[in-house]
């Protein structure tokens, strides 16, 4: 039969294929998609609700909101939630997955803020790898846990964004992204911090001002190429040897997460202390969030003051977590 085939080129180089995933957004940052959001949805800058436990990112993009209560156990208040909901009217309604962990009440939640037409925005970054979304539309931040210069994905199930997917190119967009990936380069295999720290603060600064369209190939092309569900596995193994050699031990909530291995102290000196014994052993830890632009003291700062979160991602091994593990145990107060 071989003289009845079309005959294609065998060997030779291979063909570029490339294969675009048309059902979501893609942006360069989760501030920029939010924003982007915002501006789609919240025409008239209507009230919103956002946690009162949450990076500045996230809240230098809203203008007009109230806050609702993240409890010092990272769940939501429900009967806070519930009162306000029903005193005041709402456009939407913010909410994180801390950690990866999804509040208990989150149907609850669902069906109050559909009853009162509150649409709901749901924040999955630290559960990168969720099959199952309870968000009208759902955001994750992906380039803080993919090794991509940029990136964040939106996933409009019900099309309520409705937005046309033109494309364009940004020659500017493009230079940051080039730029990002050399200063990334020069840290991972020269590690000379005063020549790819300002290249990296000089990408994250400006590309806020880059005005590019909804559907951001580039990134959608990071995201495919990256997103790798054995990383996943990887984590939860890091993660389960933490919980069965620490002393000191996680909320039993993330017992089944995979972005960090956050730590509570019972107090701020405490966390302090193992913070920068860490550091001296070239171990950077993170500390969810700062909370510095809450001038008036509404956030949670008992969370701020208290949490460490321990790297346990894709990039370590069970040897790196050994030797996190005896630090933290040797120098722990119990």
């Amino acid at each position: 039969y071989h003289y009845i085939l079309f005959i294609m080129e065998i060997g030779s180089d291979y063909n570029l294929n490339i294969k675009f995933d048309s059902n979501n957004l893609f942006y360069a940052t989760g501030r920029i998609a939010i924003k982007k959001i915002l501006k789609k949805i919240n025409k008239n800058n209507e009230k919103c609700l956002i946690p009162n436990y949450l990076c500045d990112s996230i809240y230098n993009c809203f203008d007009n909101f109230d806050y609702y209560k993240i409890n010092n156990n990272f769940d939501i208040d429900i009967e806070y939630l519930t009162s306000i909901i029903t005193k005041n009217n709402y456009k939407l309604i913010f909410i994180i997955n801390y950690f990866g962990y999804i509040d208990k009440n989150i149907e609850f939640i669902s069906k109050l803020c559909k009853k009162n037409n509150i649409l709901v925005i749901e924040d999955f970054t630290h559960n990168i790898y969720s099959e199952k979304f309870y968000g009208d539309i759902s955001i994750c931040s992906y380039r803080k846990s993919l090794p991509t210069p940029f990136g964040a994905i939106v996933i409009d199930t019900n099309n309520i964004l409705n937005i046309n997917k033109k494309k364009s190119i940004n020659f500017i967009y493009i230079f940051l992204i080039i730029l990002k990936l050399i200063g990334m380069f020069l840290k991972n295999y020269f590690n000379i911090k005063w020549i790819w720290r300002p290249i990296l603060l000089f990408c994250e600064e400006n590309i806020d001002k880059i005005n590019y369209s909804d559907f951001d190939y580039l990134n959608n092309l990071f995201y495919k190429y990256y997103y790798d569900q054995d990383d996943k596995y990887i984590r939860i193994k890091n993660f389960k040897y933490l919980q069965n050699k620490l002393k000191i031990k996680t909320l039993d909530k993330f017992a089944n997460t995979y972005f960090c291995f956050p730590i509570l102290f019972d107090n701020k000196e405490e966390r302090d202390k193992i913070k920068n014994i860490l550091i001296k052993n070239k171990i950077y830890c993170p500390i969810y969030w700062p909370l510095n632009f809450d001038k008036d003291k509404e956030c949670n700062h008992y969370i701020t003051n208290h949490i460490l979160c321990i790297p346990i991602d894709q990039r370590y091994n069970i040897e790196n977590m050994k030797y996190i593990a005896n630090i933290i145990n040797e120098h722990l107060c119990i």
